[in-house]
């Protein structure tokens, strides 16, 4: 049971660490200004679930 809470944690660490990232670069691109910038939720979840399970389309979107 704890083996798996590692694992993701784990990978928890490593999306944080992209987050951070892309905000730093999203930064560097906007005068230092991160207004704007996709919100941690949505990097989550179009990181995780987005691109795994819906092959890149959401899945109430038709087509």
């Amino acid at each position: 049971m704890g083996m798996g809470f590692t694992a993701r944690r784990v990978e928890f660490v490593k999306l944080t660490r992209k987050y951070l990232e892309y905000i730093n670069l999203y930064k560097n691109l906007n005068n230092g200004s991160s207004e704007g910038a996709t919100p941690f939720h949505e990097f989550y979840w179009h990181m995780t679930y987005y691109s795994r399970y819906a092959g890149g389309k959401r899945p109430n979107q038709g087509g």
